[in-house]
């Protein structure tokens, strides 16, 4: 652990030397340093110094702190020795080495527990406390926190309660325990405002955001949000302007649609602030969030950088050898606890003890019941060693399990990241697969056309009405063939945009005609593959429908997809009815209809696919939409269809997917569209409180 803590001194101090001069209370404490001499007020003004950057610059506090502790142990100054280890501490939580600073926590607490100082108690606990929070261990850290709630309130040290109750609420905020953690984070924020705490009380602005976001309250949420974010601003405090943009990143996340671009935004300031701040459980939580967001654009080169830092920064903080440090400090601390404990009860048993026999020199008859008595005691102490035994056996046992448990989540990790790269590729198959079909399809129609084209050439009595017949065929699938190789072409094209500058923007589009010509583009395709195959098509389009905005080329991918599945299921009904009754066999009509509505409301537009084929068996109907599911025989299906469609009709378009079918009867999706949207984005962002995002 030394060597640890000195390797990270070597890498952090030599940086602190290019850092410009904070302002206000930092300048003058160490205008005052420059004139202090070597003694105990200049251990106090190194610990306050250090105490005033800890959240703003983390490696200057621990180069401050680490010059307190110095001081303090050649002066012999325990007092001073124990506050240079809390803000050491503090210094080395902030820049993410939590090993380093759980170790001098620990020393931290010992010295404030021998000097019985209630401040240096207070603030110790608070900051193991912390400590564990940030790192997700919140059952020992409500623990210090309760811990040091008491010390405060006993001593009435109001400045260590505003951050203590603060930070209680931050655990039960963790722990999903809303209520709670809105009652402990509002009183703290209280406390913070009388106080003028400025940074406490950014810090559970921050936090309260997040609470009442999860609560869904966007517009109390927003409102701690921007209040944060000021307030931040004015003081430098990066960690809480790193929290503040992230909370809002993940509340624009959730309202969707056009919010999706500034989440990405406050997502990218809140990255900045936490690299700013070298704060790197804020560099951490920042990367993942935008590693995922524009992973769901399919923005894959983008997502690959951001969980490459992610991964990084996951490494630096919660590293197996870093963990395995942390884990062995705890314990030692809980078995210190224990020894402490047990020492307790051993005096106190000498203590008895020594009564007892002052008791016997008094009364000779009551000898016989003390002996009895001192009996039970060492029964009592062998039961408790036994105990002991037992519990250290199921410690090492639950650290072996531990062990076991991190390398089974590293392989679990490389496998999603493989299953991740393996759906994008397959993607990319899937939709290139309907233009190369209809490109076979047409070139193998041409393949004959053109061979009778030279049998009728070859024939005496040269027919030229045939010929020109054929000729035009021949020409008219050509041009087939090329319109289909130009969609193969824009598809990738579309998808290297999309990698590049996100989704095409939605234009006014006339939606009877895409859905007519998608319907004909899949039955002509499945015609191709079986001749035979015949199915009535019937349309119900809605002539006052008018221009919709949408992205064409993608919901025309998707209507391909559905009008394709309507009719590979109406042709499996149709050949199961054939093998069953036979081929003289009546009664069974393969049908696909495609109607376009207005919606209910009034405020969008339907489209709705039905086809009265095989149908979605109730108990798989919930896993249509999962990528690479599917229900047809292996090498007919990818799987990715209908999980494609989800995405370009709920992502891109903002609207919904759904599915209705009964086994052997029929199936039905209905496509619905908002015609609204950007009246109803302008009206939502107007109604929320003052103060906007630029871009």
């Amino acid at each position: 652990m030394t060597t640890i803590c000195a390797f990270f001194l070597w890498w952090v101090v030599p940086a602190y030397g290019a850092l410009a001069l904070p302002p206000g209370r930092t300048g003058s404490l160490r205008l005052e340093l420059e004139t202090a001499p070597a003694d105990t007020a200049r251990v106090v003004l190194l610990a306050q110094l250090a105490y005033e950057l800890t959240q703003t610059d983390p490696l200057a506090t621990i180069n401050y702190g680490k010059q307190a502790l110095q001081l303090a142990q050649e002066l012999r100054f325990r007092r001073g020795e124990g506050w240079a280890l809390v803000r050491l501490g503090s210094g080395f939580r902030e820049a993410g080495n939590y090993p380093a600073a759980l170790q001098i926590g620990l020393q931290a607490l010992r010295v404030a527990e021998a000097e019985r100082d209630s401040r240096l108690l207070g603030r110790a606990l608070n900051a193991l406390g912390y400590l564990y929070w940030e790192q997700g261990n919140s059952r020992p850290a409500l623990a210090y926190f309760f811990r040091a709630k008491a010390v405060a309130e006993k001593s009435q040290n109001i400045k260590l309660l505003t951050r203590v109750m603060g930070n209680i609420g931050n655990v039960y905020q963790q722990l999903h325990q809303l209520d709670s953690a809105r009652y402990y984070l509002q009183r703290g924020y209280v406390l913070d405002v009388q106080e003028h705490d400025l940074t406490s009380e950014v810090g559970d602005a921050a936090m309260l955001g997040n609470v009442h976001a999860a609560l869904g309250h966007p517009r109390m949420a927003q409102a701690y949000y921007r209040r944060s974010i000021r307030r931040a601003r004015g003081g430098h405090i990066t960690f809480a302007l790193c929290r503040a943009y992230l909370g809002q990143a993940r509340l624009y996340e959730r309202l969707g649609g056009a919010h999706a671009d500034s989440a990405l935004y406050v997502a990218k300031l809140a990255l900045a602030a936490g690299q700013q701040g070298r704060y790197p459980k804020g560099i951490l939580e920042a990367s993942q969030f935008l590693a995922a967001a524009h992973a769901a654009r399919r923005d894959s080169a983008t997502a690959f950088r951001y969980l490459t830092l992610a991964s990084a920064t996951r490494e630096s903080l919660f590293g197996r050898a870093k963990m395995a440090q942390v884990e062995a400090l705890g314990l030692g601390e809980r078995l210190r606890e224990d020894e402490l404990a047990d020492q307790q009860r051993l005096a106190q048993a000498r203590r008895r003890q020594l009564a007892l026999v002052a008791a016997l020199l008094a009364a000779v008859p009551l000898l016989l019941l003390l002996w009895r008595n001192n009996r039970l005691k060492q029964q009592a102490n062998r039961q408790l060693h036994t105990w002991n035994t037992q519990i250290a056996a199921q410690r090492d046992a639950l650290r072996t399990a531990l062990a076991d448990l991190k390398t089974a989540q590293e392989q679990l990790l490389r496998h999603e990241k493989m299953a991740f790269l393996g759906e994008l590729t397959a993607g990319i198959a899937h939709e290139l697969q309907n233009p190369l079909n209809f490109v076979t399809n047409f070139a193998g129609v041409s393949s004959e056309l053109t061979a009778e084209l030279r049998t009728e050439v070859a024939r005496p009595d040269l027919d030229r009405l045939a010929l020109e017949a054929l000729a035009a065929d021949v020409q008219l699938n050509q041009e087939k063939i090329r319109q289909h190789a130009q969609r193969a072409s824009a598809i990738v094209k579309t998808m290297l945009e999309h990698s590049r500058s996100g989704p095409a923007p939605r234009l006014p589009t006339n939606l009877n005609a895409l859905v007519e010509e998608s319907l004909m583009l899949a039955y002509q395709n499945t015609c191709g593959t079986d001749h035979a195959f015949q199915a009535t098509l019937r349309t119900n389009l809605d002539p006052d429908l008018g221009p919709v905005p949408v992205v064409a080329q993608d919901l025309e991918r998707v209507l391909l997809n559905l009008c394709a599945n309507a009719l590979y299921a109406v042709h499996q009904r149709q050949q199961k009815e054939l093998r069953t009754a036979g081929p003289g066999a009546a009664g069974y009509e393969p049908t696909v209809v495609v109607s376009t509505r207005r919606s209910a409301s009034g405020q969008g537009v339907e489209i709705c696919v039905r086809d009265n084929g095989t149908g979605i068996p109730k108990k798989v109907q919930s896993k249509v939409f999962q990528p690479f599911f599917t229900t047809k025989p292996p090498g007919e299906g990818t799987g990715l269809g209908l999980s494609l469609s989800y995405g370009i009709i709920t992502q891109t378009h903002g609207g919904t997917l759904t599915l209705a079918s009964e086994e052997g009867r029929f199936t039905e999706f209905v496509i619905y569209l908002p015609s609204t949207a950007a009246r109803a984005e302008v009206a939502l962002f107007q109604s929320m409180p003052s103060g906007r995002v630029t871009h």
